[in-house]
Parts: C-alpha cells; structure tokens; sequence
C-alpha cells in the first residue's frame, strides 16, 4: 500500500505531536536561572508550533452527507408566530405543493398546511374539514392565531429545491388526491348467436 505525501506528511506530524513540548522541556532545565547566570540577556525564541496542513474539500458525497447529519440533528417541531410546524414531515406533490401539519395556539388547533411556493401561496385544513382557498400568509401583526404564516413560507420556499416545470398558478385543490379511476366492468363476451 503506497502513501501520497499529504497523506505521510500528515502521519508524520501526528506522530511527533506529543513530542512538540519535550524539547521545550530540556531547555527550560538545561537554562540557567536568573540568579545563576550572568547579567547578559538571553532573548527567548518563541517555540515553533506545528500546523497540520488543510484538508482536502468535502467532496459532493460528503457534502451530501453532512446536510443529512445537520437535517436529523434539525427540531422536528418550528415555531413561526404562535403555530409550530412539522418541519421534518414536508411532502411534495406532483404539482408543486409542499404540505406539512401545523398546531397553532394554546389549547393546540391541529391540521394541515400547503404552500405553493411559486406563488407564494397557502392553504388550511382544520382536522378533517376542507382545504381553505388559496391566499397570501399572514403575518403576526395581521393575526394574533396563525401569524408568522409570512415567516414560515419564506423560510421554506427560500430552501427549498425548485421543481421543474411547474406553474405559478396554484393547483385548484391543494392537498387534494386524485381519486382512483373506477374500473370499468367487465362485460362477459356475448355468445355466438345462433345459427
């Protein structure tokens, strides 16, 4: 097995690390002291200290891996005004809308939020009621129950990765799912007439 020569370099340097100060050592004994030597002054040279050289750059996979590391270590839970959002269950549709749950207020209103990042857009849904209609994000001042919806949308949408070919115009339902098609009924194959 060969070595680079960062690679030795840096083996090198860990291996004499410990030693670094012992040379410092035997020249404080090896001194005279103040009262023993004579009245010249000796001026002292600082010690040398050992920088390692710099790593190489993360690499793209290492990158990769670090955002992962700093994602899990993330709160689950983000307060924006008086409403915390589930900021590691995020879900991105088809057509460009990020949904998540939110609790807003004390005792907590639960549901779920879309946004439509495009637009900057939002929607509501309260338990099992329908999606509210599109609309801008309230700040704190505009609503003292789901303010801080301005906060929430540009933090999020200033993160997020672009979807490609998406539209600015928010889908009619937010968190609407395609119902699945009826399958069609199978006709039994009519008989041969008869002759």
């Amino acid at each position: 097995m060969t070595m680079g020569a960062p690679c030795l370099i840096s083996a090198v340097l860990v291996a004499l690390l410990p030693f670094a100060d012992l040379g410092r050592a035997q020249a404080q004994e090896a001194a005279p002291r103040q009262g023993d030597a004579a009245d010249t002054a000796t001026p002292e040279t600082p010690a040398k200290t050992v920088v390692p050289e710099a790593s190489d750059a993360p690499t793209a996979k290492e990158k990769e891996l670090l955002e992962k590391i700093r994602k899990l270590k993330a709160p689950r839970w983000r307060s924006f005004g008086s409403c915390q959002y589930d900021w590691t269950s995020w879900r991105l549709s088809g057509k460009g809308v990020r949904t998540t749950s939110y609790r807003c207020g004390d005792p907590p209103v639960t549901g779920n939020v879309a946004v439509f990042c495009p637009s900057l857009r939002i929607s509501r849904q309260v338990a099992d009621a329908e999606w509210e209609s599109w609309r801008l994000p309230l700040s704190v001042e505009e609503s003292a129950t789901t303010g801080g919806e301005d906060q929430m949308v540009a933090n999020l949408c200033a993160n997020a990765r672009p979807v490609p070919n998406t539209t600015t115009e928010a889908p009619a339902q937010p968190g609407a799912t395609r119902k699945p098609k009826a399958s069609p009924t199978t006709a039994k194959p009519a008989g041969k007439p008869a002759p």
